[in-house]
Order: C-alpha cells, then sequence, then structure tokens
C-alpha cells in the first residue's frame, strides 16, 4: 500500500509539470466558477446551476456529474436540503454515485479487494432512491436515467435492466452525449457487451447524428475501449504506442473515423461537450498517421483532457503525453 502511494504521489508531480488539467475537457463558465465554492461547502450555488440547466439536457447532464464530484464531501448536508426538490434530489443521487465509483476506482474488477466493493456496494445502494423521485418528479429530464446507468453498471443490475434504463433515456433525448458515452460503458466487453455489439451501436449513433453534432465521437470512443481492453489481455497498465498505432492504422477503422469526423467538422455547433470530441478524434488521427487533421483538431483542444480516454490508454501520465503528442505536432 505505501509503495502504491509512492507511486501516485510521484505520478501526480509529473502531471503537474505538464500544465495540462485532467478532467476539465468542457465548456462552462459558470460551472468553472461554482465548483471551487462547492467544494468549500455552498450548495446553494450548486443547486441554482442545476436547475438553470433544466431543459438543456447536455448543460444539465455535464453540470449534475461535475458538481457531483465537487459535493462528494456534502453528500450528507445535501441529503438533509433534498426534500422533494427534484434538482437536489439528481444532484445527491450523482453525488452518491460518484462517491462510491471513487471509492471503487477505475480498474477491472479482478484488481479491486473485497473490501472495498463492499464499501462501493453500500455506498451505490443509497443513489438510486433519490434518482428515481428526480424522475418521477421531472417526468421529461433524462439526466436521471444518464445517471441511473452509472448507478445500474455498478449494481451489476445485468443488460436487461439496463437496456430499460436506456430506452427510458432516449426516449427522453435520443441525442444526449452523456447518455451514449455511458452507454458505450454499458456495451463494453468490460462490463455488459462485446467489441460488435458497441462498434455496431457507435456506427449507428454516427449513422442518426446530426450535421455538426460532436455525437460521432462516440465512434472514436468505441475504438479506444476496444483497444483499451488490449490492455488487459496483455496485463499491462497500458498499451505501447507501436500496438495503439496498429489498431488505429487499420485501413477500415481510420476511413470511418475520418467520415465521422467531417460529419460534425463540416457543420460543428457549439457544445459544452466539444473538447471531448477534439480529443477522442484528435488522438484517433495522431495515432492512424493523420498528423494533420490531428492537428487541425488538436489546436482546438487547448491544454484540457478528459479523465480516462483518449490519452490514458497510451500511458500511466496522460497529462504528460497529450503534452508531447502537441510538441510533436507542432500545437501552441
Amino acid at each position: 500500500m505505501l509503495l502504491v502511494k509512492i507511486i501516485g504521489v510521484a505520478i501526480s508531480a509529473l502531471e503537474k509539470l505538464s500544465r495540462v488539467e485532467i478532467g476539465r475537457a468542457w465548456e462552462d463558465p459558470a460551472l468553472e466558477q461554482a465548483l471551487g465554492p462547492v467544494r468549500a461547502g455552498d450548495l446553494q450555488t450548486g443547486l441554482e446551476l442545476v436547475k438553470a440547466a433544466r431543459g438543456q439536457n447536455e448543460l444539465r447532464a455535464l453540470r449534475v456529474w461535475q458538481l457531483a464530484d465537487a459535493a462528494i464531501a456534502h453528500v450528507d448536508a445535501l441529503a438533509t436540503r433534498a426534500g422533494d426538490d427534484p434538482d437536489a434530489l439528481l444532484w445527491l443521487g450523482a453525488a452518491r454515485i460518484k462517491h462510491a465509483w471513487e471509492i471503487r476506482g477505475a480498474s477491472y474488477a479482478k484488481y479491486v479487494g473485497s473490501e472495498r466493493f463492499q464499501q462501493f456496494w453500500s455506498v451505490l445502494s443509497t443513489a438510486a432512491e433519490p434518482l428515481h423521485r428526480a424522475a418521477h418528479l421531472l417526468p421529461e429530464d433524462p439526466v436521471p436515467w444518464e445517471q441511473l446507468q452509472w448507478h445500474g453498471i455498478g449494481t451489476q443490475v445485468g443488460r436487461p435492466e439496463l437496456d430499460r434504463i436506456w430506452k427510458e433515456l432516449s426516449a427522453r433525448d435520443p441525442r444526449l452525449f452523456a447518455g451514449h458515452y455511458t452507454r458505450a460503458q454499458v456495451l463494453c466487453e468490460k462490463w455488459y457487451g462485446s467489441h460488435e455489439e458497441l462498434l455496431a451501436f457507435a456506427r449507428d449513433t454516427v449513422a442518426s447524428a446530426d450535421p455538426g453534432d460532436p455525437l460521432t465521437a462516440i465512434l472514436a470512443l468505441a475504438h479506444f475501449e476496444v483497444a483499451w481492453r488490449m490492455m488487459d489481455d496483455n496485463d499491462s497498465a497500458f498499451l505501447s504506442k507501436a500496438a495503439i498505432e496498429g489498431y488505429f492504422s487499420r485501413r477500415e477503422t481510420a476511413e470511418e473515423l475520418v467520415r465521422a469526423a467531417d460529419q460534425w467538422q463540416t457543420q460543428a455547433q457549439p457544445h459544452p461537450r466539444a473538447l471531448e470530441a477534439h480529443h477522442l478524434f484528435g488522438a484517433a488521427f495522431y495515432y492512424s498517421g493523420h498528423h494533420a487533421r490531428a492537428q487541425r483538431l488538436l489546436s482546438g483542444a487547448r491544454n484540457r483532457i478528459p479523465e480516462n480516454l483518449p490519452w490514458s490508454v497510451a500511458s500511466l501520465t496522460p497529462g504528460r503525453c497529450y503534452a508531447r503528442v502537441r510538441r510533436q505536432l507542432g500545437v501552441d
């Protein structure tokens, strides 16, 4: 355990040197300003943001998930004030899910000890009730159902129930980026699906997406998930650059990603998760050898990266990996 902590401290120190913010691949200035106060216990500021995003599903999903992380230390206070407020109930359920997954960690199940699993399930079991109440009080809101996907994955409710949750979610918003992202996790071989099912879902998502919608980046996400699975197959912490390049340079993979990226980029619309699409497509094109495309996309990605994929697939220090790629591509 001491060795793990030492390694963690060393990795954190190296990441700070990269000057890359990890987990901030999104755009919402109001949320940016609110995270600090919420972490300090100002729940009213967070609640006002969640309420203000009613009807703006992408923004609401983003705010709930980020504010959930910020409020982990204040879950009991949030529960006290939730009452029958659907916004507070939604935030509470999401915060409990965030807390539970923080306990569990992102590793494959075989690497998680039984004691940590028990703590994970104990916390996670308290999240469903406020989410279902929130969904009942605001029946048109897809975001409680998006959160229930994460809950269902963790509580191992099985595919039939997760499929039902997806049906409820997509009936309320068939193009919700956050919802498709989580559904992709459900369909991963790691959880309840297969490579084939995941890629079929991603291709269907691209086919149904409107021009200019970064939802097409779900295809890049799916390919990174398939590649990431190779880490477990090889019992390694991350994939070699050569292995990732070998995967993404396959002609059929590269060509369908080019089409999906063009479908988004030719009429790109403002979207709070657009930065994530820049990273997913940009990294895929970097590894496939389409460096001019990667350069254009990563020029718009700034110095912020998603918390996990795509850069963590190749490095234990994804911030440094991304900074190195930017230097190689000549991106300021």
